[in-house]
């Protein structure tokens, strides 16, 4: 009798191993059913971008040629294309395109013919973000490229503007960008920088990028963290709890960050301040002059309800932090509290008439070029 009872530590053996087994499989069934959740919370999110018809085209580019834009829009997607670059962490990827083209030295084409970086001759940079470097528009339709228009225009046939707007730069990465051109020994005459819009999207002091997540999880390995922490980061069942606790950067699949507090609004205005700053000591040291945009924004003094189709604040994202921002900016700015010199405040710059935005953020061809306009203007008007 004796023999045919089970051993009781083969039995804690087997309880052990039965217990094991169901909390995998239980763990298992958890993370696949909150991933189908998230799934579900991020594709209820109204998307960034319009599925395009030739009518909605018509619409947003208030153009008679639809197909001319559909094929810009079929290029878009190398508009958002960016490789590593020392120092300011990416850079737009070098590209030839019908609309669109990057060259080796990194700037965007203008569509009016070879530019030469180093040729004699006055120069005018324009740095900025997706708005300055023309997410949607053709080469010859981006603000630099007004501006150059307009610049030639008035007379100016000697100026070549070079676009070195790069998707998700703002004020830190701009400077930066600045500074390796100067000690490359490429200087320009003028240094316009086109900014508002991603400084508030990227609401985190100290500053990151958006490369910051993709270099975090190509240096974690070399770090050796701890495989807990490397699970959780990766788990959905995480990622859920974290939803549900009111972290809306889990549904917002974003680089940026949101304002939690005012102390944070205030932190994104002195960094934008502060940039303007320095970028004025060094182009007064090193002979140039700098012009700083602040740029328009659907967030403030733009009446959303213009546009030919609506757009909710969830689709804004991040950018919706720009709502306390400007308003903050513009007080600051009445009250002499901001750097003014050389700058040029567009905040509440719309087109005269037409489509202001081609999707939620970024301008459409007959926006760039009021906006270019008054830059080539301020360029002229201020002897710059």
């Amino acid at each position: 009798m004796r023999r045919n009872q089970s051993n009781p530590l083969s039995r804690l053996f087997s309880g052990v191993a039965v217990t094991l087994l169901c909390t995998l499989i239980l763990l298992a069934i958890a993370e696949y059913a909150s991933g189908l959740a998230l799934k579900a919370i991020r594709d209820k999110r109204p998307s960034f971008s319009i599925a395009y018809t030739a009518e909605d085209i018509r619409k947003l580019y208030d153009t008679d040629d639809p197909t001319r834009y559909a094929q810009i829009l079929s290029e878009s997607w190398r508009q958002s294309d960016t490789l590593y670059s020392p120092f300011v962490e990416y850079r737009m990827t070098p590209y030839a395109g019908k609309h669109f083209n990057i060259v080796e030295d990194g700037y965007r084409a203008n569509g009016a013919g070879p530019q030469d970086l180093r040729a004699e001759g006055r120069k005018v940079f324009v740095y900025g973000g997706s708005t300055a470097m023309g997410i949607g528009v053709a080469d010859d339709e981006t603000i630099p490229a007004y501006v150059e228009q307009a610049l030639r225009a008035a007379g100016r046939d000697d100026i070549q503007v070079f676009n070195f707007g790069v998707v998700s730069y703002y004020s830190t990465q701009e400077r930066i960008a600045l500074e390796r051109h100067l000690t490359a020994g490429v200087k320009p005459d003028v240094a316009v920088f086109i900014d508002g819009v991603n400084d508030f999207y990227y609401c985190t002091i100290p500053d990151v990028s958006a490369w910051n997540e993709r270099l975090i999880q190509l240096t974690r390995a070399r770090s050796r963290m701890p495989l807990a922490l490397e699970l959780s980061h990766r788990s959905n069942v995480v990622q859920l709890a974290r939803h549900l606790g009111g972290d809306r950067s889990v549904s917002v699949r974003e680089w940026g960050s949101f304002c939690e507090t005012e102390a944070d609004v205030d932190k994104v205005v002195h960094r934008l301040d502060a940039n303007r700053r320095m970028i004025d000591a060094i182009a007064d040291r090193m002979g140039f002059k700098a012009l700083f945009v602040q740029q328009p924004v659907p967030t403030y003094s733009y009446d959303n309800r213009k546009r030919p189709f609506p757009v909710k604040e969830e689709m804004l994202g991040y950018h919706i932090n720009s709502a306390r921002g400007y308003p903050k900016m513009a007080q600051m700015r009445a009250e002499g509290q901001l750097w003014d010199r050389n700058l040029l405040w567009l905040a509440e710059l719309e087109p005269a008439d037409g489509n202001a935005y081609i999707d939620t953020i970024h301008y459409s061809p007959r926006f760039n070029k009021a906006i270019g306009g008054r830059i080539a203007a301020a360029i002229l008007e201020s002897g710059l």
